[in-house]
This record gives C-alpha cells, structure tokens and sequence, in this order.
C-alpha cells in the first residue's frame, strides 16, 4: 500500500461495457482434452461469489458452473447450450469447434458482463462470446483451456 491509496483510497478502476475500438482481437478454442465440468440450471434468483465479482444468476434461466470447490461461474441459457455439450451426468464440456475471440489490456479495470461486474487484472484475456457477450479470465488459467484458432 502507497501514501496515495492510504490517503485516497482505491483507485476506481476503469469499466468495460464494449471492447475498445484498439483492441487487438486474437481467436481460440476450447482445447480437445479441457476437462468437464459440472453444471447446473439454478433453480431460483441467487448470487454466486466468485473469485472476481459477485454474479446473479436466474431462477429456471442461467446455469451455475463448477470449475472447483471455490471456483464459479454463471452463463446465460443461450449462450451455454450454444457453447457447451453433455458428457455424462451433470457433466459438460466446452465444444471445440465454437471459435472464441480475446484481447488483453494492460491495466487493471472492472469487466461488465451478463451476469454482473467482474475484475480483471492487467494482462488478463478479456473474451467475447458468441452472442457478443464479455468476460476476463486469468492468462495463466486461459492458456491451459483455449488453443490458437
């Protein structure tokens, strides 16, 4: 901690609604072995703390997914029936021929998607889905899970 945020505070980070007019895209894909994950159509209204923000998920509308026992996400109806497919019970994996497309920035800043705000870090890949849609994830986490497309 510096003078200035002991002072002042926290800087408010900057917030991203639409990809900025520079970015520089780059397309991927869900690996051929990226490992199942579980998921769940909520059931009612709720909130899901995640390790970025907190997301509203909808009632009989969004799925919840698990990654891992503190690891979370909420996706919308449509866009996860457009980008995922069963493989066992509960279980879903990403599909493979759906091409996504990322761009990084380097600075911190407060990603607005579907669900609600969540924090990016600088270098994070901020994604944009098939229906337009906006979320960030760690670079180290995203290599593992997408290849060049």
């Amino acid at each position: 901690m510096n003078l200035f945020t002991l002072v002042f505070g926290e800087k408010p980070r900057r917030l991203i609604t639409a990809p900025p007019s520079n970015a520089s895209w780059k397309n991927v894909r869900a690996t051929a072995d990226h490992m199942p994950v579980r998921a769940r159509r909520a059931e009612a209204d709720c909130v899901t703390e995640t390790g970025k923000g907190r997301l509203k998920a909808r009632g009989g509308e969004d799925y919840i997914i698990s990654y891992g026992p503190q690891d979370h996400a909420v996706i919308r109806k449509d866009v996860f029936e457009a980008t995922y497919e069963p493989v066992g019970e509960d279980l879903y994996r990403k599909r493979t021929d759906v091409v996504f497309r990322y761009f990084t920035l380097p600075y911190a800043c407060t990603v607005k998607t579907l669900e609600g705000p969540q924090q990016a870090k600088p270098g994070d890949w901020i994604m944009q889905g098939v229906e337009g849609e906006l979320w960030p994830i760690p670079a180290e986490k995203a290599e593992t899970k997408y290849d060049p497309a």
